[in-house]
């Protein structure tokens, strides 16, 4: 995604501007643009990819939820993955 908003944001490619702007002026312009367009995207990707979790409200075997609902790891498993699959069949 980054290489498409890259070549996206090169001067001359889509667009040029402003476009009787000195050399510079233009470059600027384009990696300000194109740093505001990251940040953007990439923003919402990883909103978007946060969303499809594979463990709804707990952690995978081996972390601990924290107060702000994120997952740290123990160094240890939290429990047995064998009486949990008991236990739903």
């Amino acid at each position: 995604m980054s290489v498409i908003l890259f070549v996206a944001f090169v001067p001359g490619v889509l667009f040029r501007l402003p476009s009787k702007g000195s050399r510079a002026t233009v470059l600027v312009t384009h990696a300000v643009l194109f740093a505001v367009a990251a940040s953007l995207v990439m923003g919402a990707y990883w909103s978007y990819r946060e969303n499809f979790g594979n463990y709804g409200r707990t952690c995978p075997n081996g972390f601990r939820m924290t107060e702000d609902g994120g997952c740290v790891p123990t160094g240890h498993a939290t429990y047995d993955p064998l009486k949990l699959d008991e236990k739903t069949s």
